[in-house]
């Protein structure tokens, strides 16, 4: 209701404040958990791999310790950047909300614009006066009897 009482400017300077808060870098945070699932399963996958091939498990040889190195590897370079970048986006995240609680804080209330009476309104609001002022002085003269 009141974005239909702003002008076409004020809304697009809200849609262009807006457009500027965004980050740049758009990456969904369920990206970086699942890049983080993903490397937990490739280093589980590669120690198996290299704890068959050490143990002499049958069908184990040094091709599966070779794939077990480079799965740790990937696994722990994507462990590592996925939780690295899951930290920083929940730090920025907090420091948006964060600002933007500032920014609420400092900004002042808009001010209501006073409605105009019409004639008729205040000539009911003058007899409500009258009448309040009459029941009063009507209560103060009867207490004042019951008191003598």
């Amino acid at each position: 209701m009141e974005e239909q009482n702003k002008n076409p400017e004020q809304q697009e300077t809200e849609v262009q404040t807006s457009q500027e808060n965004a980050p740049q870098n758009t990456t969904p945070t369920r990206s970086y958990i699942l890049m983080i699932l993903a490397g937990c399963y490739l280093l589980y996958t590669g120690y198996q791999l290299c704890k068959n091939v050490i143990d002499g498990v049958d069908g184990g040889n040094w091709g599966f310790f070779a794939a077990g190195i480079g799965f740790l590897l990937v696994g722990a370079v994507m462990l590592f950047i996925g939780g690295k970048n899951f930290i920083k986006r929940d730090k920025e995240k907090r420091a948006m909300e964060a600002a933007m609680m500032e920014q609420k804080a400092a900004e002042p209330e808009p001010q209501q614009e006073k409605k105009s009476m019409s004639i008729a309104e205040r000539a009911r609001l003058a007899s409500n006066l009258e009448d309040a002022e009459v029941s009063e002085s009507s209560d103060e003269q009867d207490e004042l009897k019951s008191e003598k």
